[in-house]
Order: structure tokens, then C-alpha cells, then sequence
């Protein structure tokens, strides 16, 4: 293995009137959360690997501030269900990247779970 993080998700995508459906349900993909997780995904490995050894050096190699890739990085604590409603568009509405950013990420899963339910 090259070191490369790969993450595989078995859905099926089907169109239905011109509407996207995943595994018969109507989707509506966030594609700024997604970009998102996928970033703080990758730099939560960067951190692991030792590639890179601090928020500090992910922000200078990524051109941003430390203080957003340490927001974009509570990401990579999602459950994993919770990952996979945002893959197949099945989130709550109301749930968008800027709330992600603004407000804590609970550590405990059951919590995020919680969390999300004041979405719906």
C-alpha cells in the first residue's frame, strides 16, 4: 500500500425523472460538507502518518489559517454514519458546513447523534 488513505462506500445511484435517487431515496449531496470531511479526513492521516506535524504546518502547506483547519479538522471525529448520511445526501437540511464550523463537534458519537436530531 502506498500510504494512501481510500475509503469505499457501496451505493447505488439510480435517476428517476431526472432526480438523483441512492438506493431508491431522493438525495440532495452537500458538496461543500463533503469537500470538507474529505479535507479533514486527509489532513487527520497527514497528522497520524507524522507526514505533516502540526495544524500549523497543515495551514502553511494549504495557504489558510490555523484556526480553520483546526475547525475543518473536528470533521474527521464524525461517526460513521453520520459520514455516510452526508455521502449519500440523506443529511438533515438545515445542517451546513457554516454550522459545522461555528459550533462543537461532541467527541462521543451517541452525542453527535443527539446533536443532528435538533436538525429534524
Amino acid at each position: 500500500m502506498n500510504g494512501d488513505l481510500e475509503t469505499f462506500m457501496p451505493l447505488q445511484f439510480k435517476r428517476k425523472k431526472g432526480k438523483l435517487l441512492v438506493d431508491g431515496r431522493k438525495s440532495a449531496h452537500d458538496t461543500c460538507i463533503l469537500d470538507a470531511v474529505a479535507r479533514a479526513l486527509y489532513w487527520s492521516t497527514l497528522l497520524d502518518t507524522c507526514a505533516l506535524k502540526s495544524v500549523v504546518e497543515i495551514a502553511r502547506h494549504e495557504d489558510l489559517m490555523p484556526t480553520s483547519v483546526g475547525r475543518l479538522l473536528r470533521l474527521a471525529r464524525l461517526a460513521p454514519d453520520i459520514v455516510e448520511q452526508l455521502m449519500m445526501g440523506i443529511q438533515p437540511r438545515q445542517l451546513t458546513l457554516r454550522w459545522l464550523m461555528r459550533n462543537d463537534i461532541p467527541a462521543l458519537w451517541p452525542e453527535q447523534r443527539q446533536m443532528l436530531e435538533q436538525f429534524k
